[in-house]
């Protein structure tokens, strides 16, 4: 998910992401919400236009800009 944001603050389709990777959107959401538990993301629902993601931690975003 991180790799198609653009910046800390950025849009990103779920479902879109799903069919890109093979994979399912619960598995999408569940990542999600494990990021925000562990406080280094903040989302915020954009209904069908996507999910609204807010990386929170300096380090984190530091290290996933790093290993683009």
């Amino acid at each position: 998910m991180i790799h198609e944001m653009n910046g800390r603050n950025d849009r990103v389709v779920t479902s879109q992401l799903a069919k890109k990777y093979g994979i399912t959107r619960t598995v999408i959401v569940n990542a999600l919400r494990k990021l925000v538990s562990a406080g280094l993301i903040q989302t915020r629902s954009a209904g069908v236009k996507g999910t609204q993601i807010e990386i929170l931690n300096d380090i984190v975003y530091t290290e996933f800009d790093n290993k683009l």
